[in-house]
């Protein structure tokens, strides 16, 4: 019942390296020119997580996360806090990588949960 956030902290455990990149496996045409320059951008000035926005939306399944963060994620959920990602990351040092609203952007972060969500499957 705790969704992504389960997941995330899993691979915080699991992670040799003190940092995960963070997708959401219904994100089929991940950019790797995309994620090369958020990466470079979280080396830059390290936070404890960096999630991209275009324009207000935000993705927080396209993220990187320093690991440290794992032992209060763990608390989290174990004290039932919402299960939604944006509320855990919320109460962490959370930095943005703005990037702008174009239509390779826009197709890295769609997410397909539907046959119908598929280009030309359209109901």
């Amino acid at each position: 019942g705790t969704g992504p956030l389960a997941g995330i902290e899993a691979s915080m455990k699991a992670a040799s390296l003190p940092y995960i990149f963070v997708f959401g496996g219904d994100m089929p045409w991940l950019s790797e020119k995309i994620i090369t320059a958020q990466a470079l951008n979280f080396l830059d000035d390290r936070p404890e997580v960096l999630v991209p926005r275009t324009g207000s939306m935000t993705e927080p399944l396209h993220a990187i996360y320093d690991c440290t963060l794992h032992s209060s994620l763990e608390k989290y959920l174990r004290s039932g806090g919402k299960p939604a990602v944006r509320d855990f990351i919320a109460l962490s040092r959370v930095r943005y990588f703005d990037l702008p609203s174009t239509d390779e952007i826009m197709k890295a972060f769609t997410n397909i949960n539907y046959p119908e969500d598929l280009p030309g499957n359209e109901a």
